[in-house]
């Protein structure tokens, strides 16, 4: 298939609804079918290369693909983008070196990072068995029996905290190469043991999905914060006055309420701003804090944290919009995740209704708390279970939840890809549970 065909629209947002979708194929493409996880949402047949497609009325990942037939009617060209789920920060790929024979000896990772962030850690198995990489991230191989399948499986850390996996497939007696990236999924430990061997965990479709790994890894909790901290000093009883709370004056009680060691804290204010790709696509930011070691604040620093730049005092607060934004980032890097939205006074001006939100994050596999610093919000169920944080006390019980909530997960990381990962199912076999909610 050496004939083009590019989206010219692509998705980098959260999306739902009717969108417009517009393609660019190549001189040998006379017709065009558009998949929707598998599903054809549309058909074109001459220029424009143009179609409205309804991306239902949720947030929901799934596959866009486009295929390009020829005046036969063959396959002449293919292109996809998935939706609603993230794009990799970085990737890398583990290339093979043969003998004058046609035997695999050596093997190198090469990286790439979108904002030239380096390896900081990496490593290389070979069926199993480590192998030493060198600086330039080289390795020898054994001698391996070419008539046998071998699974090298790499791992690499960049310094911005983002992790990647793969894995390559070669020998089997046909020379074949079969190289696939690894999907990290959250999952909940039940038991107080790991499984002994997690292969068997999950399946998709009735089949079973390999299990390269299961660790514990880092935490990362994103706050959907509102910029002004004040009605979280007067709920939580701090006196201090912003601009102190920017500084080095902490008081103890501030360090209450600390999170797990390996947890890491973010801050993401609900102050929209709307970006217009080169695509001609709409896309909601919102700006983010540094990252925060839990250990070095407790929820009370967190909570009382003012934003440092400009903002509307009186403008709209997009609580919601800011929570699916969040659960994106949440899931970038295989980290065990949360995302807490801390409700103030503020009315909630999102275009995404916050029951709308939970669900996509529930697909997603992301826990959504929701706190409240005015006391209990029955007048706002679109959120589900909202947790009075109103005092201390009251803060101190959700931290714990939260802490619990943490503890009891892990990363399995999974030969499939992204949207296919969502929806593996447990077999029952092992303590481990998928978070994320198959909706398709």
């Amino acid at each position: 298939m050496a004939t083009q065909l590019v989206f010219l629209t692509l998705f980098l947002g959260l999306i739902s609804g009717p969108q417009r979708i517009d393609l660019q194929p190549g001189p040998d493409v006379k017709s065009i079918r558009i998949l929707l996880d598998g599903k054809q949402v549309a058909a074109l047949q001459k220029a424009p290369w143009s179609a409205m497609v309804d991306f239902g009325p949720s947030i929901v990942p799934g596959d866009l693909v486009a295929i390009g037939y020829d005046a036969r009617g063959d396959e002449v060209a293919r292109t996809s983008q998935t939706v609603n789920l993230p794009r990799p920060f970085a990737d890398f790929v583990i290339s093979v070196k043969n003998d004058a024979n046609g035997r695999p000896v050596s093997a190198e990772l090469r990286w790439e990072h979108l904002m030239a962030a380096k390896p900081a850690k990496s490593s290389l198995k070979v069926d199993g068995k480590l192998l030493p990489l060198d600086a330039d991230l080289r390795a020898k191989l054994p001698r391996l029996d070419v008539d046998q399948p071998h699974v090298l499986a790499a791992s690499m850390k960049f310094e911005d905290g983002f992790v990647s996996r793969r894995e390559l497939v070669i020998g089997g007696g046909v020379g074949e190469i079969a190289d696939s990236p690894l999907t990290p999924v959250a999952v909940r430990e039940s038991g107080s043991k790991p499984p002994p061997n997690p292969s068997g965990c999950f399946a998709s479709g009735g089949s079973p999905v390999r299990v390269s790994a299961v660790e514990k890894g880092k935490a990362l909790v994103i706050v959907v914060l509102d910029p002004d901290p004040r009605d979280a000093m007067k709920a939580l009883d701090l006196r201090m006055s912003p601009a102190m709370m920017q500084g080095p004056h902490i008081v103890q009680e501030q360090h209450l309420f600390s999170l797990s060691d390996g947890t890491w804290l973010q801050l993401l204010w609900p102050l929209a701003e709307r970006h217009t790709t080169t695509s001609n696509t709409s896309a909601l930011m919102f700006p983010p804090s540094t990252y925060v070691d839990a250990t070095q604040g407790g929820m009370m620093w967190i909570l009382t944290r003012a934003y440092s730049g400009r903002f509307d005092e009186n403008g709209p607060r997009m609580f919601a919009d800011a929570a699916g934004v969040a659960g994106l980032d949440a899931i970038t890097g295989g980290n065990r995740r949360a995302v807490v939205v801390v409700l103030d006074h503020r009315a909630d001006g999102s275009s995404h209704d916050p029951a709308s939100i939970r669900r996509y994050l529930d697909t997603i596999g992301v826990p959504l708390y929701v706190w409240s610093l005015t006391g209990p919000r029955p007048e706002l169920p679109g959120w589900g279970e909202i947790d009075d944080i109103s005092s201390p006390a009251k803060l101190k019980v959700a931290a714990e939840r939260l802490r619990a909530d943490l503890e009891s997960q892990r990363v399995a990381w999974l030969a499939t890809d992204g949207v296919a990962a969502l929806r593996v199912q447990t077999t029952g076999r092992c303590n481990l549970t998928p978070l994320a909610v198959t909706t398709r």
